[in-house]
C-alpha cells in the first residue's frame, strides 16, 4: 500500500466513525443564552429563579453576547431595569461589589519576598478584580486591584 492509500484509508475510517457518532441529518444543538425569567429592578441580586435559558434564535434585539463577556451567575447584581426575556449580559448585570466607597481596606504591595501593608479608605466601590483608589493618608492616594473583600493589591 502506498502512503496516499494509507492516508485515504485513515480518512475513510475517520469519516465512518463520524457518521456512526453523528447520524445523518442530525442538527447541532442551538446556542442558548441566559435571559431574565421575569422583569428585574435595578439593584436586584440574581437568584436561580431569575435566570432562564433560551435558544439564541428566539431572542429579540441584539442577539450575540460579546465573546469576552462572562455569563452571569447567581449573586450578580442588576445595574439597570431588565425586561423579562432580555439577555443577561454585562454591563446590565455585573458581579457584586467586594468593596464599597468609604470602606476601610488593607493595601498590600509584594515584590521579591518583601511585603508592605498599609491601611486606607476606599474612594470608590469595586467588584473582585476591579480597580479602586485608596486614600492612605491626607496627601497620598494609591490605586490597586481588589483581590478579596477589604484587600487591595498594588503593583
Amino acid at each position: 500500500m502506498t502512503v496516499i492509500g494509507a492516508r485515504d484509508s485513515m480518512i475513510g475510517s475517520l469519516l465512518a466513525l463520524v457518521v456512526a457518532v453523528l447520524p445523518l441529518g442530525a442538527q447541532p444543538k442551538p446556542a442558548r443564552v441566559q435571559v431574565a425569567a421575569r422583569p428585574l429592578e435595578r439593584g436586584a441580586v440574581l437568584t436561580a429563579d431569575d435566570i432562564a435559558m433560551q435558544p439564541l434564535d428566539s431572542v429579540r434585539g441584539p442577539r450575540v453576547p460579546s465573546p469576552e463577556s462572562r455569563s452571569p451567575v447567581v449573586g450578580w447584581v442588576t445595574r439597570r431595569v431588565i425586561a423579562a426575556g432580555e439577555v443577561l449580559r454585562e454591563p446590565a448585570v455585573a458581579p457584586p461589589n467586594a468593596i464599597q466607597s468609604g470602606d476601610k481596606v488593607a493595601v498590600v504591595w509584594r515584590d521579591a519576598g518583601i511585603e508592605v501593608r498599609l491601611n486606607g479608605t476606599a474612594t470608590n466601590a469595586a467588584p473582585l478584580g476591579g480597580h479602586v483608589t485608596v486614600h492612605v493618608d491626607v496627601r497620598r492616594r494609591l490605586e490597586g486591584v481588589v483581590v478579596a473583600p477589604g484587600l487591595v493589591q498594588i503593583r
